[in-house]
């Protein structure tokens, strides 16, 4: 037995009921609005139907809407089955009815909910049911039922219905089918719709532009932008924000100076990002100075520009002079210091967002970044804090935050809780799979790495560049060398993957470990891409622990001579391996060469954290 939590006024019978006007003054309405979960919806629907309330057209309107607009899938299924149970009941009896456009109402409402749930495509099968019981769309319908699509085929499906309906020239919904058609990608339907509508507004026009920008067709978005005769802000702003991500900031810059209407901070971030991206930071934040107005997304915006330029101390700056920060705020920063290699100041930026006079809530790209954080630094506490209040606070482990903790916890060692969590994931997209094949190769575990990724292709996941990444660290850690070379020649001839500079490194760090240097000396110079230090750095390595100082010396000639501050390590091995072979003369001038350069070895620095061993 679930205990009442609501006290519920008694209800006069149905004959006794007041106007629907005044009666909306009572408790019900402001009851229903409250309720979390069914077992609190359950004593509030049983005096409903005691009191006669179900049965009058107005307030089943009002149980209906707050049900299934609550954003809970269990509320909205009671939504769905209490229309249709009442339904029949009202074609059951004689002395009541229920005005034809009230059920299309409730069918429409019901859709909406499903629309904005995590099942659109349920919205699709209502409709379904809607139709089965006799009730006819409206032009509210179909706008609800094409945003419940999940792919153009469903969507093409609606605008089948659309058409049959009559509806196929009515403005709201045209609008609203051209935006379906732009969103999937399918600009040539979306502009065969715009062509033979004869009514078309400026709402038409900017969706179809908005389509054009998206999809990199800019020039095709100017023709129709300066065919128009009527333009507002997002016309121009859309415009401008497509000149900007294409990086034509001239074009931008002069549509943006001719701009008729008063320009809006969405038009004044898109200058702001556009000039960052192109990588002109001081023309960013001369945008950012003269702006009349800013919001919370200006200042967000010049932070991640500073943030992905590398200039973590002026976005750190802007930061703290933020007059209100919001969620983003504190992500692109923590974000910024992750990517940067500033694990720790990230840390604890997150534990000051957490403790925050707002207390601002973590968001999933927040957790992701602080989580990578705890991996590659191996704090495990705090990744297990992290992992705490995720499931304290019930959210959802998307794709991107369950491969983020399994990624953790095998970078922390701890990989039988990465394979436990792993397994608990909903979807398992390749990021997480990826997770899970290079926490296995960089914990030494070979044969595991290679099991997963065997398990990997049987559920049909498709591996990319990183999953390769981890299987030939898996191979090389584990000294399985035809194995190795045999992933390596499939990535591009079976799965259409081609190698980088990380892929050819791993390989000669195969062969080179294994022996065969006169092998991996042919791979470095097969490579498409000149070798970077980390390839010739594995090749010197291999020399140094089998003391072949001939290689070493082609190397330096073919690859090194040019080279200065940058491959300090690498004129160390050489150093190395000419002592080792009793060549002192080599070695001291290596010694000296490097001196004289001013090349430093940098000191060593370990980021792993202490956990009670």
């Amino acid at each position: 037995m679930h205990k009442l939590r609501v006290k519920v006024p008694h209800y006069p019978p149905l004959k006794q009921l007041p106007e629907p006007k005044q009666m909306l003054q009572t408790q019900f309405q402001l009851l229903l609005e409250n309720c979390k979960s069914v077992e609190e919806v359950n004593p509030i629907l049983s005096r409903f139907v005691v009191s006669g309330l179900i049965r009058h057209p107005f307030y089943l309107c009002k149980l209906v809407e707050v049900l299934a607009l609550s954003q809970n899938c269990t509320l909205l299924l009671y939504s769905r089955l209490l229309l249709e149970h009442q339904s029949h009941a009202f074609q059951g009896e004689e002395d009541l009815h229920m005005a034809p456009s009230t059920a299309t109402f409730l069918w429409n409402t019901i859709i909406r909910g499903y629309s904005r749930s995590r099942f659109p495509q349920h919205g699709i099968m209502t409709y379904s049911k809607m139709l089965r019981s006799s009730s006819k769309p409206d032009n509210f319908t179909f706008p609800i039922l094409v945003k419940a699509a999940t792919s153009k085929q469903e969507g093409m499906q609606v605008h089948g219905q659309i058409v049959s309906n009559g509806f196929e020239f009515n403005i709201f919904v045209v609008n609203t089918v051209l935006n379906m058609y732009t969103v999937f990608g399918d600009l040539k339907s979306a502009q065969r719709l715009f062509e033979i509508s004869p009514n078309l507004d400026i709402v038409s026009r900017n969706t179809l532009i908005d389509g054009y920008v998206k999809s990199g067709a800019v020039e095709l978005a100017r023709s129709l932008f300066d065919e128009m005769t009527e333009r507002n802000e997002i016309s121009w702003t859309t415009m401008i924000s497509g000149y900007a991500k294409s990086g034509k900031m001239d074009i931008a810059q002069s549509l943006f100076d001719r701009m008729p209407i008063r320009r809006s901070p969405v038009t004044w971030n898109s200058m702001i990002s556009g000039y960052a991206k192109c990588g002109f930071l001081t023309l960013a934040r001369k945008m950012f100075d003269e702006m009349p107005l800013r919001n919370i997304a200006s200042w967000n915006a010049m932070i991640s520009s500073y943030a992905q330029s590398g200039e973590v101390k002026l976005a750190r700056s802007l930061f703290d002079k933020m007059p209100e920060k919001d969620v983003i705020s504190w992500s692109c920063m923590i974000s910024g210091y992750a990517q940067n290699g500033h694990g720790r100041d990230a840390l604890g930026l997150f534990e000051e967002m957490v403790q925050s006079k707002n207390r601002t809530r973590p968001n999933e790209v927040t957790l992701v970044s602080v989580l990578s954080v705890c991996g590659n630094l191996v704090a495990l506490d705090q990744g297990k804090w992290v992992h705490t209040y995720i499931e304290r606070n019930g959210m959802r482990l998307s794709d991107n935050l369950g491969a983020a903790l399994v990624d953790m916890y095998a970078k922390c060692g701890c990989v039988g809780t990465a394979v436990e969590i792993f397994w608990k994931l909903v979807q398992k997209d390749v990021s997480s799979w990826n997770a899970l094949i290079t926490g296995f190769a960089v914990n030494g575990v070979a044969q595991e790495a290679l099991k997963y990724f065997e398990e990997m292709l049987r559920w049909k996941a498709k591996p990319d560049s990183i999953t390769f990444l981890g299987v030939l660290m898996a191979c090389c850690h584990g000294g399985l060398v035809e194995e190795g070379l045999r992933h390596f020649r499939s990535m591009s001839r079976d799965y259409g993957v081609q190698p980088e500079m990380k892929h050819f490194g791993c390989v000669v760090d195969l062969l080179g470990r294994a022996g065969l240097l006169e092998e991996a000396q042919q791979m470095v110079r097969s490579m498409p891409m000149k070798p970077d230090v980390m390839v010739i750095g594995a090749l010197l390595g291999a020399c140094k622990l089998h003391g072949n100082a001939a290689i070493a010396d082609t190397l330096r000639k073919e690859f090194l001579l040019e080279r200065n501050l940058e491959e300090a390590g690498c004129h160390v091995l050489l150093s190395n391996i000419y002592a080792t072979a009793g060549r002192w003369g080599d070695a001291s001038n290596m010694r000296s060469g490097f001196d004289s350069n001013q090349i430093k070895k940098n000191a060593g620095f370990s980021a792993v954290e202490s956990v009670g061993i």
